[in-house]
């Protein structure tokens, strides 16, 4: 039975992850929706424009990624799986996309195209322009399986055909409320015949994902109470300048928790050893927060800083995450820090400037890594209220990642006053 609800973007996201269950994924294969919905609200995405020959060809283009990331009456999904045990790969990793709305409006969105229409556009040009680069292509439709109420299959190829060129092989499929589309590049397309084994991959794959939009699954987790959303949080710093007035750019964020359907094989054990810098469990303290990452520019690779914005929720108390931080290096003249899968690094010469910054708790660390760069490293943070706003910059010498760091403290209180803490 076809759906007849939308589906929000949390359940879109959660279609994919159980399909990645079933098939045994060690990872999401959703993106995070509202990471990518959060860019919209920087102004850093691309100007684009596309155009058919014949025009009304268009009917059979799908929005580009910027467009239906910023369009809020269609709630949407995104994710990538390799086909059923096999390895992903160039040619083995097929593209999703969900949308789901209103029956009338997802199948006017997706499908409002007259029934003559494909036949003339069996055969049709499309030029794609995005920040004035303008890319063409051929595009052919092809028959579909049949699998729900419509659908319909393309294949795109760069026009003219260059050497080593995909063909990408798409196919559309519009379920009641759900819209679905699919990707997988083919590397030697010469005839209709060559994109049947792709047709017959994602129509497997379409099936499966239909499937799973039928089941009662569980209800995803309530968002926690936070004062600021993830597009509040990419606008706080839209506009805002670094120490030295060079530009600072924070192009989305994200609600930092679970992916919606995906149960991890395990957890992460939190961190509690003194003088220890571990990220990941971290980030894992922080869950319900609103994160977002960014930089502020710089000339040369020295010159930039890297940042991390953090809003806890409001039901989050003391001890603080960044305080715990700030508490574990306190004291501390070599630091482990804690990387990916178990593995370590040490940093070492490591000592604390002082930043000059009104807020409620606050770190700086400067060291070096045995990486033989002889390069010195800076990181500091500090929290006010339920905003964390953490940076680390590189430089050639002590004296100079010393004075980036301190100057970082300017930042921060840039940061809290726009806030209006």
């Amino acid at each position: 039975m076809s759906p007849s609800k939308p589906f929000s973007d949390a359940e879109l996201a959660a279609i994919i992850n159980g399909v990645g269950q079933t098939r045994k994924l060690p990872f999401p294969a959703a993106q995070d929706s509202t990471r990518l919905r959060s860019g919209a609200a920087s102004g850093s995405f691309p100007q684009t424009d596309t155009e058919t020959t014949p025009a009304d060809c268009i009917a059979f283009v799908p929005q580009d990624p910027f467009t239906r990331w910023a369009d809020k009456d269609i709630n949407f999904a995104e994710g990538a799986m390799p086909p059923a045990g096999g390895q992903s790969g160039p040619t083995s990793t097929i593209m999703i996309v969900l949308r789901s709305a209103d029956q009338d409006a997802i199948a006017r969105a997706d499908f409002g195209y007259a029934d003559d229409l494909p036949s003339r556009c069996s055969q049709f040009d499309l030029a794609y322009t995005e920040s004035g680069r303008t890319s063409t292509y051929a595009v052919q439709l092809l028959a579909a399986p049949p699998i729900a109420d419509k659908q319909y299959a393309v294949t795109q190829v760069t026009k003219p055909k260059g050497p080593g060129d995909f063909t990408s092989v798409g196919l559309r499929v519009l379920h009641g409320t759900l819209s679905l589309t699919l990707n997988l590049a083919v590397a030697n397309l010469n005839s209709e015949a060559d994109a049947k084994p792709a047709l017959e991959t994602m129509s497997e794959l379409a099936k499966e994902l239909i499937s799973q939009s039928g089941k009662a699954s569980a209800p995803t987790a309530a968002t926690a109470p936070n004062s600021m959303t993830p597009e509040q949080m990419v606008a706080l710093f839209k506009g805002m300048t670094g120490p030295g007035g060079e530009p600072v750019n924070l192009p989305q964020a994200t609600v930092l928790g679970q992916s919606p359907g995906f149960t991890p094989s395990a957890t992460l054990p939190a961190s509690g050893s003194p003088c220890t810098f571990d990220e990941e469990s971290y980030a894992a303290s922080l869950s319900g927060s609103v994160y977002g990452q960014g930089q502020i520019q710089g000339a040369t690779k020295s010159g930039y800083a890297d940042f991390t914005a953090v809003n806890m929720p409001s039901t989050m108390g003391p001890p603080f995450p960044l305080d715990s931080r700030a508490e574990q290096l306190r004291g501390c003249t070599t630091v482990q820090e804690v990387l990916s899968e178990g593995s370590s690094r040490p940093w070492s010469s490591v000592s604390a400037p002082a930043i000059d910054v009104m807020a409620d708790a606050r770190y700086a660390v400067t060291y070096q890594l045995s990486d033989g760069t002889g390069e010195w490293h800076g990181r500091s943070g500090a929290r006010k209220g339920t905003l964390s706003v953490e940076a680390s910059c590189v430089a050639a010498s002590e004296p100079e990642v010393r004075a980036k760091t301190e100057a970082l403290a300017v930042f921060f209180t840039s940061v809290f006053t726009r806030a209006g803490l």
